[in-house]
C-alpha cells in the first residue's frame, strides 16, 4: 500500500511540474529576464519550456548556446536547439540555420 501510494505522489508531482514547464508564465518570465539581461535566470526558466518543446524556448535556448549568454557557449548545442524549433516552423531559427550552416 505504502509503495503504491509513493508510486501515485510521484506521478502527480511529476505531471504538475510538466505542466509548469509547459506554461506560457514560464516563458513570459524567460523572456523578461532576457530583456534584463540576466541570462543566467532567463537560460533557468527557459530550459525546462524548450525542453517540453515550445519552439520559442529552443530558439532562444539556442541563441544562447550560440553566443554563450548565461551559459557555456556551445555551437553543437546550439544548432541543435536551433533545428529543433526550425523543424516546428520557428521562422527566426530557420533564418538563423540557414545563415549559420552553408
Amino acid at each position: 500500500m505504502r509503495i503504491i501510494k509513493k508510486s501515485l505522489i510521484s506521478c502527480l508531482l511529476t505531471l504538475v511540474l510538466s505542466s509548469c514547464a509547459n506554461s506560457p508564465f514560464m516563458l513570459e518570465r524567460g523572456e523578461t529576464s532576457y530583456k534584463r539581461q540576466d541570462y543566467r535566470q532567463a537560460f533557468i526558466r527557459l530550459e525546462p519550456v524548450a525542453k517540453a518543446g515550445n519552439m520559442d524556448a529552443q530558439y532562444a535556448i539556442g541563441y544562447m548556446y550560440y553566443y554563450g549568454q548565461g551559459v557555456v557557449e556551445d555551437r553543437t548545442k546550439a544548432l541543435g536547439w536551433m533545428k529543433k524549433a526550425a523543424e516546428q516552423g520557428n521562422s527566426d531559427a530557420i533564418k538563423a540555420l540557414s545563415m549559420l550552416v552553408k
